[in-house]
């Protein structure tokens, strides 16, 4: 085999990154439209690749699934933040928040949730779950938790330890959504008072200014 030149060899790269990419933006459409169930066959024809390449960039499906799954999570994190910014309460800000996750972000937050259960099966892939994981606690420690402090709120416990109640009271909402569709019993206001309660915020820390 004649060795590349040196431009060549970087338009072989540039081009298995822009393969690389057109799969993960095709398969973060597919996953969270129609869940993991998608062929790769689909993934394939809509990122304009071939199944061997996902098997190539990605190791398997099941990898692609999960670093789809991750990154859309942390983003809608990122946007709940941003969505709930604008607060001046506590109950104002937690709304915000737990709207965004339960409401636009929802079907990235079910995603997750799915990987978390794939993981069990596929232990290889346990170190991305674990990291998006940190990411996701360590940003609420700077979002909801650090916004309650500011109002003289005693945290029952570590702000780590808060930060992953927080989380887990999200995902228990957003499967039990999943579970029941369009049965699904709780209100915004009831969300937030199940949060409320997961983290055992008085409730009169609800219409608390945010300084």
């Amino acid at each position: 085999m004649v060795p590349q030149t040196g431009r060549a060899a970087r338009a072989t790269r540039e081009s298995g990154r822009q393969t690389r990419d057109a799969l993960f933006a095709a398969a973060t459409e597919l996953f969270l439209a129609h869940g993991e169930g998608v062929p790769i066959t689909q993934i394939c024809a809509a990122a304009g690749a071939h199944p061997n390449q996902v098997t190539y960039y990605y190791g398997s499906k099941e990898r692609l699934f999960v670093e789809v799954a991750c990154g859309a999570v942390l983003r809608a994190g990122k946007r709940a933040e941003d969505d709930a910014a604008t607060a001046e309460t506590v109950g104002d800000y937690t709304e915000k928040l737990v709207g965004s996750l339960l409401g636009p972000g929802a079907p990235s937050v079910e995603l997750f949730t799915s990987a978390m259960l794939m993981t069990g099966r596929r232990s290889e892939l346990r170190d991305l779950i674990t990291d998006t994981l940190r990411t996701l606690h360590s940003s609420g420690e700077d979002a909801l938790i650090r916004t309650l402090m500011r109002t003289g709120w005693q945290l029952r416990a570590g702000i780590d330890v808060e930060s992953k109640a927080f989380w887990s009271a999200i995902f228990g909402l957003v499967i039990q959504k999943t579970a029941t569709g369009e049965s699904f019993g709780y209100s915004l206001e009831e969300a937030v008072a199940v949060i409320f309660a997961n983290l055992q915020i008085p409730e009169t820390v609800r219409n608390t200014s945010i300084d």
